[in-house]
């Protein structure tokens, strides 16, 4: 995984400080994350919400409010529809700047400020499903704590209240934008598949919410218990299983960006691994495998090195070859070892498990050795060109095989 550090302009033009998590392999999708009321992009529901789905292929962009955070501006002079309008923001920076997002997600506040967000036109060819994790149903409930200043906010403009152990000021004209605020006019004019995400036990914002959103919106919808977590999903593993959950829902509906080229059993595909510096992920008869450096190579040890991927397939064609020649004695099972020694030289020990003759352990370690990854190696030549593409090419090279890709799917 690859965290990215980036500036996002908001609505107003202030800057907003965000982190892109992408996965190693090229992304299948771009997706957004809206944080809690008064959080931040580090908080764990965006946080470890954001890194679980990038093991999932997605990449997600979480990014502080105006006024919270990193970002530029003070929290006094934001309102609750500015936070929807930053959303939008962060969706069209996104689509200029990286690819359109397809997925908006919400924790709390942030939720509800992305149902809200998802019916605003200019998102509507771009987003394909909408989740959120324990949104309120009405925006206003976020201040309800803090009810007994409002009357002060009302007679000063303004009220300071704490919240995460930080001074923050809540203007009236917040209090006012959150009282003209009324879900019951934008959510039923929701046109995209919804998850909508809750614990049971949420004492912040009560269940009943997602129940009622629920209520008011169309189908597809689904509405999913997170059991024993808490609202700010602090608790361990919460926020990575919300993530689990929103990844598997969300296959159905995302378009893959990145549609891996097709490979057989005649050729192998790698592609560098983001945030590593020596990975790779090969893909080979239409399977992934992970690759790196051992950390003493100066990679990350994340996954089979070179060296082992070479003794690997000279273990296994071993085996195979083996068997191939074992027909009709009464060989049991094989062992291959291959050995990597400092000098630079393998050596590889067959352990045939059975009642065989000397004459035919000798005949299998013969064919053992002369399996077809050996004649590979025994030729010793391979033909080796090199092409230039730029970056441009690449995008459009994915954009067309994503298409067919997606255009099988359907016909299948």
């Amino acid at each position: 995984m690859l965290s990215l550090n980036v500036q996002v302009p908001s609505s107003t033009g202030k800057m907003m400080a965000g982190t892109i998590d992408r996965p190693d392999a090229p992304a299948q999708a771009y997706a957004i994350f809206a944080h809690c009321f008064a959080g931040s992009r580090h908080t764990p529901g965006a946080s470890r919400i954001s890194k679980r789905l990038t093991e999932h292929g997605i990449a997600t962009l979480r990014f502080d409010f105006p006024g919270l955070g990193q970002s530029e501006g003070e929290f006094a002079e934001t309102s609750f529809t500015q936070n929807v309008d930053d959303i939008v923001a962060a969706a069209l920076w996104m689509q200029e700047n990286f690819t359109a997002p397809q997925l908006i997600m919400g924790h709390s506040l942030g939720g509800a400020a992305t149902l809200q967000a998802a019916t605003r036109p200019e998102l509507k060819k771009m987003i394909k499903a909408v989740a959120t994790v324990g949104a309120p149903f009405d925006p206003a409930h976020s201040v309800l704590h803090y009810a007994d200043k409002i009357g002060e906010a009302d007679a000063n403009g303004s009220v300071p209240v704490v919240l995460g152990g930080r001074e923050l000021v809540i203007s009236r004209e917040f209090l006012e934008d959150l009282a003209d605020t009324n879900p019951e006019t934008y959510l039923p004019k929701l046109r995209k598949p919804l998850l909508l995400l809750h614990s049971p036990i949420d004492v912040t914002v009560g269940i009943d919410n997602a129940q009622t959103i629920f209520q008011l919106t169309r189908y597809p919808k689904s509405l999913m218990a997170l059991d024993k977590a808490d609202h700010l999903l602090t608790r361990s593993g919460s926020a990575q299983r919300a993530a689990d959950i929103i990844a598997s829902w969300a296959q159905q509906y995302i378009e893959p960006e990145f549609a891996p080229e097709a490979t057989g059993d005649t050729n192998a595909i790698s592609y560098t691994a983001r945030g590593t510096k020596y990975g790779d992920v090969v893909r080979t008869s239409d399977r992934a495998i992970t690759t790196d450096r051992a950390k003493n190579a100066g990679g990350k040890g994340q996954g089979v090195t070179s060296t082992g991927l070479y003794m690997s397939a000279l273990a296994v064609s071993c085996s195979q070859a083996v068997r191939e020649a074992a027909k009709g004695m009464k060989l049991d099972d094989v062992r291959v070892e291959v050995s990597h020694r400092g000098d630079g030289t393998f050596t590889r020990e067959i352990t045939l498990y059975g009642d065989l003759t000397d004459a035919e352990a000798e005949q299998l370690r013969a064919a053992g050795a002369a399996s077809t990854v050996d004649g590979y190696v025994a030729k010793g030549d391979i033909d080796t060109t090199v092409r230039t593409a730029t970056v441009a090419e690449r995008r459009a090279a994915n954009k067309a095989s994503g298409t067919a890709h997606m255009s099988a799917a359907k016909r299948r």
